[in-house]
């Protein structure tokens, strides 16, 4: 259980810091089910590796810690991510241009005159 939960963790932590800046979305989809699936086996080979059913105390406390850091590193590139999609929605206000060569209270083009 200890090298399975060393494997969710990596595989998590790996998957956030080489995917993120290519496939944001799916490295985020996939990082942190894999970050808690690490921190719940490694918690559960800890504890049997304690109990002396299991070995591996060293990887379960490993893949633990790794676990914990992808999951906090998760939540920092969602909160970046949602903070730089509001900044893009925000400055996209900033580029209501009128027409030059009409003023803003005329009729449009397709109107032709009132008769």
């Amino acid at each position: 259980m200890a090298v399975v939960a060393l494997c969710l963790s990596l595989g998590s932590l790996g998957i956030l810091v080489v995917g993120t800046p290519f496939t944001f979305g799916f490295s985020l989809l996939v990082s942190g089910p894999l970050a808690i699936g690490g921190l719940v086996v490694g918690v559960i080979a800890r504890q049997k590796a304690d109990r002396g059913e299991a070995g591996g105390r060293g990887m379960a406390q490993a893949a633990f810690v790794l676990g914990i850091v992808s999951l906090v590193l998760h939540v920092v590139a969602v909160v970046l991510g949602v903070a730089l999609i509001a900044l893009l929605i925000e400055s996209l206000d900033d580029f209501d241009v009128p027409e030059p060569d009409k003023a803003p209270d005329a009729e449009p083009a397709w109107i032709g005159p009132v008769r």
